[in-house]
């Protein structure tokens, strides 16, 4: 092995056991480091722990390999598990997921984001719900109401008499982050309506004229 292939941390353990088997002692052979190796010297610990392990007879150099403990808990069946619980309820948080699953939050945390690819996202708000029937009506009253004006100017506009609501709640709707679900990146966000039919509600509406300004 030649001397660029040698690590500084173990050309110095060398050096280290070399002057151990000398009979020289620690803080001389630190000594002799630090006039070596300056800034990139082994710490203090490091060689007086050395020191006494070549003097107890240690041979390698090098740092024994050592197994490590298998990440258990991310398996097949746990994946699949994951998945199932996530398909029947996309409102599932870590914790209850940990829970019924039996397995660290971290680890369960990794399958959802890492290996299933899930991130939790907020409903995206809108006006209401509309069915495919409302929207087409509203389409159609939207052109309606453009050509009367480009027939009829002003005078239209004039004649218009405008429609504001305020929904008041018997109860505290659910909030947007209540209503956080886990989506795959490739999924839109669940849509959720501001307001909807419901008896825990009631409307308050106001008629007014607006008064038309343009500028010429």
């Amino acid at each position: 092995m030649s001397e660029q292939q040698v690590h500084l941390s173990v050309a110095q353990r060398i050096i280290i056991k070399f002057l151990t088997h000398e009979g020289v002692k620690p803080i001389e052979i630190l000594q002799r480091l630090t006039a070596q190796f300056g800034d990139q010297t082994l710490s203090r610990a490091r060689v007086f722990a050395w020191h006494k392990k070549f003097k107890e007879g240690r041979e390698l150099v090098e740092n024994v390999e050592h197994d490590r403990r298998p990440r258990t808990s991310i398996t097949e069946e746990n994946i699949r598990t994951i998945r199932e619980l996530l398909e029947r309820d996309r409102r599932l948080t870590l914790s209850e997921m940990t829970a019924q699953v039996g397995i660290s939050y971290g680890s369960c945390q990794t399958i959802v984001t890492k290996d299933l690819g899930f991130r939790k996202v907020c409903a995206r708000w809108v006006p209401r719900l509309l069915t495919a029937e409302q929207k087409l009506r509203r389409f159609q009253v939207c052109q309606e109401l453009s050509a009367r004006f480009s027939e009829e100017g002003d005078t239209f506009l004039n004649r218009i008499v405008t429609c504001d609501e305020a929904w008041v709640h018997h109860y505290t709707p659910e909030s947007k982050q209540a209503s956080m679900e886990w989506r795959r990146k490739e999924e839109a966000a669940p849509v959720k309506a501001k307001t909807r039919l419901s008896a825990g509600e009631g409307a308050g509406n106001c008629f007014f004229r607006p008064a038309w300004r343009f500028a010429h």
